[in-house]
């Protein structure tokens, strides 16, 4: 198990170039960096230069940092999960699942797993999402590029722009005053709306728009669906490859359309107990395969490696002597077969054979004694040979 604590000051920049397995960021009060990680030493290397610290992993990493670090990620091909971090945070590509919590304001580039982000005290970007995206508490506006999952956001108090959710998506409250919605999906949208909201709604469905709010009254205008909610000082524009949903949302009716939100927190702690677990598990167990390893007696093991060989060579041989017998048997029926289909038709070979030299006698004689052929074997196959 490799650990390393430098302390530095309240506001560091940490950078992780690079982290081939699962990576782990959580935000401490303490003025120093950690890092703790299931492995070798010269498996991870953390630099300081001043306030910067840079780290590289080739394995699963364990980060404790201030609250109010700046913090870059490069590259990730596990697993990411960010908490407690308030500082600035851009993230470049994250291979596997991604959750953040409790952190500040973030850029991302590219997710090849699902998105979870909650409680951000600042704006979220992120341009390539290619699972599942949750997005709920974000303090300032959020910006999704393209969504190849389902999305589901609540509690965002900026602007809201998706470029394309291929999936489904839905959407809740609020409505902030001056705040704008506007978003592309391919799949079907539920829109949960407060009856004392303030919407300008301009939509457009493939499959219609329905709704279930009280004394909401749309019209069609030239193939869009419009309607206002009170003084209508926000705005949602949505196209819509399905169809558009519009639900109270003081009547949680559809409790499934909620799950995501009410127990995703506690799942996902409960993941990073359980990935704690099994990170120290492993390493005990490493620890004491090495130890077995380290009293196995190196003349003894290059003795089982030669008698291992050996004994491959064997059972080479061995199926090579088969392989030949057999094609020696196939030989001798098929000149048997030939002999007598001669003698049933009176037919003669066209051209007669010539006796068996020496040296086809010897080689039969050869395959006797190697104990590759019995003796009434080579009797028949020597007759052969002599066209009898």
């Amino acid at each position: 198990m490799f650990k390393q604590t430098i302390d530095t000051l309240a506001t560091p920049h940490v950078t992780i170039t690079e982290c081939l397995g699962n990576l782990v960021v959580r935000g401490s009060e303490e003025k120093r960096v950690t890092v703790n990680a299931r492995s070798r030493a010269d498996q991870v290397t953390l630099e300081q230069e001043g306030k910067t610290f840079t780290l590289a992993s080739s394995t699963d990493c364990f980060l404790t940092c201030p609250t109010n670090t700046t913090l870059t990620v490069h590259t990730v091909q596990g697993n990411l999960k960010i908490e407690g971090v308030e500082g600035p945070i851009t993230i470049g590509i994250a291979h596997g699942n991604t959750s953040l919590r409790a952190i500040g304001p973030v850029a991302l580039e590219q997710v090849f797993g699902n998105l979870s982000v909650r409680q951000a005290a600042g704006s979220l970007s992120a341009q390539i999402v290619r699972g599942n995206t949750h997005i709920r508490q974000v303090e300032g506006s959020l910006s999704l590029g393209r969504v190849d999952g389902n999305l589901a956001a609540e509690g965002i108090q900026g602007d809201l722009t998706t470029d394309r959710v291929q999936g489904n998506a839905r959407l809740r409250p609020p409505f902030p005053v001056g705040a704008a919605r506007r978003l592309n999906v391919s799949g079907n949208l539920t829109v949960r709306l407060s009856t004392n909201a303030n919407l300008n709604l301009a939509l457009r469905a493939d499959g219609g728009v329905r709704s279930r709010i009280p004394g909401l009254d749309l019209e069609d205008v030239e193939g869009e669906t419009r309607g206002i909610m009170g003084s209508g000082e926000a705005s949602l524009e949505a196209r819509v490859g399905g169809h558009i949903s519009l639900r109270p949302a003081e009547l949680d009716s559809d409790l499934t359309d909620d799950l995501p939100f009410d127990f995703a927190p506690d799942m996902e702690r409960l993941g990073m107990q359980i990935e704690a677990s099994i990170a120290e598990a492993m390493t005990e167990m490493e620890t004491r395969l090495e130890e077995s390893l380290s009293r196995i007696d190196d003349q003894q093991l290059h003795l089982r490696v030669e008698q291992a060989a050996e004994n491959a060579h064997q059972k080479t041989e061995k199926v090579r002597r088969k392989a030949e017998h057999e094609a020696e048997k196939a030989r001798m029926r098929a000149e048997r077969a030939e002999r007598r289909w001669q003698r049933a038709s009176g037919q003669r070979s066209r051209s007669k054979r010539e006796p068996a030299t020496d040296e086809e006698r010897m080689r039969v004689l050869r395959l006797v004694e190697e104990g590759r052929l019995a003796p009434e074997q080579a009797s028949d196959l020597l007759a052969a040979l002599e066209g009898r």
